[in-house]
């Protein structure tokens, strides 16, 4: 069944929902929260996506306190800061987000899966994102005791620093198959 026209997302989905994103300096995270406040939905929980080497909401949520990296060792650049916020993790304070990490290989992993299932480059800041959805652990991460039985809202965001040559090299380096034309032809890749 389609959504009604003309209506949000909050009318739509009225049962439980989940929402994935990465978070790098928090902002992005921030502002979904907000959002997801000004419509009632601050039950909802959030899972945030980071890579091992990028991971500095991870760091934080651990200590309960903003924490400062020595350096983004990460591939997902775009995701890299620092340091978080100290919004966020006053927000990890209030509302239920799990924090979560995937190894770089597992973002790219799943960038190449955006690609052929939606004929789309993200880079993998947003593969990070999408390895909750393509791992199957999106109930683990929740604690969930019926996995599957909710909507997932995920946010895609991050393109504007991949190709589809940037994708292949990640993916060479990461040992993963670099014959991306099985997934679209490339000649017709929307960018």
């Amino acid at each position: 069944k389609e959504p009604p026209k003309n209506r949000g997302i909050k009318q739509w989905y009225q049962r439980r929902v989940r929402v994935v994103t990465c978070v790098g300096g928090g902002g992005l995270m921030a502002g979904i929260a907000h959002g997801m406040k000004s419509v009632g939905w601050d039950h909802v929980p959030i899972v945030a996506m980071e890579t091992h080497g990028a991971d500095s909401f991870s760091k934080a949520m651990k200590t309960g306190q903003v924490v400062k990296l020595e350096k983004i060792t990460s591939c997902a650049k775009t995701l890299g800061a620092l340091q978080v916020c100290q919004e966020v993790v006053d927000l990890a304070q209030k509302r239920r987000i799990s924090s979560q990490l995937v190894e770089d290989k597992t973002a790219v992993e799943c960038c190449q899966l955006f690609l052929r299932d939606h004929q789309f480059l993200v880079e993998p800041a947003c593969g990070a994102t999408l390895a909750a959805v393509y791992t199957g652990k999106i109930s683990e991460y929740l604690e969930e005791e019926t996995p599957g039985t909710s909507p997932i809202v995920v946010v895609i965001c991050g393109g504007a620093t991949v190709d589809i040559d940037t994708l292949r090299n990640l993916a060479a380096q990461f040992d993963i198959d670099t014959k991306l034309e099985k997934y679209y032809p490339l000649e017709e890749m929307r960018l």
